[in-house]
């Protein structure tokens, strides 16, 4: 579930969008030509926080780097102008050249496509970059000071050289929400080159040579966010580096809040579920490598899908993408009444919206995906020969609710604990309610109990696939799972 604060930012977005009080200034896209791989291949940004999911070498590092140096830095503020030279200089074991990088950049209604190329020994079009504050941080803003040699020296020239910044009250408290731990103060003590955080907890002070690598990076990261002035561009690699689940979750919360307050632009990668379930499937990307390190992007995938890709500790032989939880269920009870001896051998993953699977379907059609895999789209989508459709021609929940008669519905209640004319009255309530995926939780409200809207939708699905699908249906409709299960053999 998506965090609290993300349907704020959402309306925020979907309201204002490019005008001046929402995002007028706006990366839209990043291609990258000849570099690390790339072959022309564009990430777009569909929303003010996006995270970039990845295995290693998918090139998430790649995207975020070039997206730092789309734009050029005011004359005021502490922001930097970052060149492409910053991030991929020549060294003694590889050149650097035959490059293009193509940004699409919103400047209120008006898109542009700003080119900055290295065909040979120099990179042409930075002069040409608009003109925002940009902030990157990458990794190494996870090792801790006191892993750095000769770190109370360094303490010492940061006290005597140097700045103090006090942080303000929300800061604070953006803090210990993030990290679940109430903070009292907390200052940055700055010299021209080094800075260390410093926090008050129980009436206890500690520096940053004194805390965890997450308590000292989260400090850093939620001081120069805040600080960042409206409508700043925001790159963070590896954003949950060195953080526990909660804080983690946290941390998203807390960019969420500031994106909507500030206007930014925040783009994370990341390798955690975590952070992203707690962003909107249209803040989500994953990029795909397959076996001749093609790269596909894929856009509002799960978190399991993209968990389930990165995850080398595998042994089913069949990934199947589906929609959702509820069509995972229905395919599990489909198999397991036509073809039983298929479930220890495939993993069922729902990864988003139809368009989704739909997009993944061609990929890995083509076979190119990491493992073998199948997509099954809900029965109200067109035919393809790249994917199979649930059975019917309606969603899930039309196909199977619009199916049983009051004398399955009875089955239902037996299989839930409730009469059946209690189940009937809520299938019939919950019914007139225009949006079907609401069905299952409104008849689970209405029964009462502790009964999850899961446990319905489970119930309903057994009897229909038992009652009214038939085994001899299962098992016509299993037989592409069990001839690419037999292939992959």
């Amino acid at each position: 579930m998506p965090a609290p604060t993300a349907s704020k930012l959402t309306s925020a977005w979907d309201t204002d969008r490019h005008a001046g009080k929402g995002w007028p200034q706006f990366l839209s896209s990043v291609q990258v030509q000849g570099l690390r791989g790339w072959d022309g291949e564009a990430v777009e940004f569909r929303y003010p926080v996006v995270a970039i999911a990845g295995t290693n070498g998918a090139g998430k590092s790649t995207i975020l780097k070039a997206a730092a140096a789309a734009y050029r830095a005011p004359s005021v503020g502490n922001a930097l102008t970052y060149y492409p030279d910053d991030f991929f200089p020549n060294t003694p074991w590889e050149a650097v050249h035959g490059v293009v990088l193509t940004y699409t950049i919103r400047q209120g209604d008006a898109t542009e496509t700003i080119t900055v190329r290295k065909r040979t020994s120099r990179w042409r079009g930075a002069p040409e970059r608009k003109q925002r504050p940009s902030f990157f941080l990458d990794i190494s803003r996870i090792q801790p000071a006191n892993t750095q040699i000769g770190y109370g020296r360094t303490a010492q020239e940061v006290i005597s050289l140097g700045t103090t910044e006090a942080l303000a009250k929300e800061q604070v408290a953006q803090l210990s929400r993030t990290l679940g731990r109430n903070y009292e103060k907390a200052r940055i003590e700055r010299s021209e080159e080094k800075q260390v955080g410093v926090v008050t907890h129980s009436g206890v002070e500690y520096s940053n040579f004194h805390q965890g690598a997450g308590e000292d990076s989260i400090l850093d990261l939620l001081a120069l966010v805040s600080a960042a002035p409206q409508k700043s561009l925001v790159i963070i690699d590896e954003v949950e580096a060195s953080l526990h689940p909660q804080a983690q979750r946290g941390l998203v919360t807390e960019l969420l809040r500031m994106a909507t307050d500030k206007q930014l632009q925040i783009i994370l990668s990341t390798h955690s579920p975590y952070i992203l379930e707690q962003l909107p499937p249209i803040a989500r990307v994953f990029i795909s490598v397959d076996r001749e390190s093609k790269r596909d992007v894929l856009y509002g995938v799960s978190a399991d899908f993209a968990l389930n890709l990165m995850d080398d500790e595998r042994h089913e032989e069949l990934d199947i993408y589906c929609e959702d939880e509820s069509a995972v269920y229905l395919i599990e009870r489909i198999l397991a009444a036509g073809a039983q001896e298929t479930l220890k051998r495939i993993r069922l993953v729902s990864v988003g919206p139809a368009n989704t699977v739909i997009a993944l379907a061609s990929i890995a059609s083509a076979g190119k995906l990491p493992r073998a895999a199948l997509c099954v789209v809900d029965a109200d989508q067109k035919q393809s020969s790249d994917y199979l459709r649930l059975p019917g021609t309606e969603a899930p929940e039309k196909e199977v609710y619009f199916a049983l008669t009051d004398d399955h519905w009875a089955a239902v209640g037996e299989r839930l604990g409730r009469s059946g004319g209690e189940v009937l009255d809520a299938k019939d309530r919950a019914m007139a309610i225009e949006n079907h995926h609401a069905w299952n939780g409104e008849i689970a409200r209405l029964i009462g109990g502790t009964l999850r809207p899961s446990r319905v939708w489970e119930a309903i699905a057994d009897v229909w696939v038992r009652d009214v699908l038939g085994t001899a249906e299962a098992e016509l409709w299993s037989e592409p799972i069990v001839a690419a299960l037999r292939d992959h053999t």
